[in-house]
């Protein structure tokens, strides 16, 4: 998973593993309180797959089977050979949430092209996002609270029998904070 910067700077997402109440007083600049929430602490050690199925929300799927307005959360986990693995959950707008996905395109190379690379893939990917994030989310990207992140194809998503060229574009907090509701035409 691909999250861009102000700078165009890839980072990972930091993921929830519990989510925090909506709360606390209104803020009198903006009434972000409303739309962002602080998540819960991070435990010092990652838990493992069999740990976080009694902590995560929402129903698990393919990050790559999320749909347009699809919220979700994503927890990191330790698989079996102590790797960093990731879990998808999609999860009701109204619940605290990482992100929302709010456009599916397919990269326009032609059917059975070779992987063109991840950084053209992320490049094509971060060109598209950027031009339909206004739509969705009714206010321009440099001017929003919101930041883009991108679920793109790896080599083998490309190249296996799924031949996966779909990148989903989804909005989250640029500042690590859990999203309540959704963000379509939230002009935030």
């Amino acid at each position: 998973m691909l999250i861009l910067r102000r700078i165009w700077v890839p980072l990972v997402l930091v993921l929830a593993l519990s989510v925090a109440g909506c709360g606390g007083e209104e803020s009198e600049e903006s009434g972000l309180d409303e739309v962002f929430v602080e998540p819960t602490a991070e435990p010092d050690l990652l838990p493992t797959e069999e740990d976080l199925r009694d902590r995560f929300e929402g129903t698990v799927t393919d990050p790559f089977d999320l749909l347009v307005e699809t919220c979700f959360n994503q927890y990191t986990y330790l698989d079996r050979n102590d790797l960093p693995a990731q879990l998808t959950t999609a999860i009701g707008c109204n619940r605290p949430h990482n992100g929302q996905v709010y456009a599916i395109l397919i990269h326009n190379a032609p059917a059975g092209a070779p992987y063109p690379g991840e950084e053209a893939v992320n490049g094509w990917g971060q060109d598209q996002c950027l031009e339909q994030f206004e739509p969705f989310v009714g206010l321009e990207y440099v001017k929003s609270e919101l930041e883009i992140g991108m679920i793109i194809p790896s080599r083998s998503d490309w190249e296996g029998e799924d031949n996966r060229r779909g990148i989903s574009c989804f909005v989250h907090s640029w500042r690590g904070l859990l999203i309540v509701g959704t963000m379509k035409d939230i002009a935030l």
